[in-house]
């Protein structure tokens, strides 16, 4: 329902004839708030085994990643130089680059913190999606291409793995507190 009811959103303000800009992103994470970053950090330091899909493929994208990104390009349409959007209306993608599995970045993310932030290391099982069933479906493949927002704005997100880095080490300087670590 959500999937339909946002693309019924999107075609509605496409349809309006207004300019517009409709920024796409998928699987979204920082250091505040629900996400699955915080989650996995929460879950090690209470289990030794966790079982994660890896069927399911995306592109972890941070919530600096699309703050910044969304900032440089209001800079571009709405600042001192900036001429509004000037036939740039659309959809544009912006997630970091590259692509793994929920399992991919769970033990990514698992292995830094374990070695980066001493959080524990649990042992971690690939799993199929009909394993861990949700309430709505969930597509296998939601990689987006973000060539039309590089080419229209020039703005490029770094690779998955490094936004992920920087993200453990905004934790590391203690910007946020650690799940699981006293």
């Amino acid at each position: 329902m959500y999937g339909k009811t946002k693309l019924a959103g999107d075609e509605a303000i496409q349809a309006s004839g207004c300019q517009h800009l409709i920024l796409r992103t998928s699987w979204v994470y920082g250091t505040r708030g629900n996400n699955f970053l915080l989650t996995m950090l929460k879950l090690a330091a209470e289990r030794s085994e966790l079982r994660i899909v890896d069927d399911q493929t995306g592109a972890p994208t941070t919530s600096e990643c699309i703050a910044q990104g969304t900032a440089n390009i209001l800079a571009q349409v709405m600042g001192p130089s900036g001429a509004g959007l000037d036939g740039r209306s659309g959809v544009y993608n912006l997630t970091n680059t590259g692509a793994t599995t929920w399992f991919g970045f769970a033990q990514a993310l698992l292995t830094q913190s374990a070695a980066n932030l001493g959080t524990k290391l649990p042992t971690l099982i690939p799993i199929p999606t009909s394993e861990f069933p949700r309430p709505a479906a969930r597509p296998t493949n939601s990689r987006l291409s973000c060539q039309r927002l590089e080419e229209t704005f020039g703005v490029r997100f770094p690779a998955w793995e490094d936004a992920l880095a920087l993200v453990l080490e905004t934790l590391k300087d203690g910007a946020a507190p650690v799940p699981g670590r006293a």
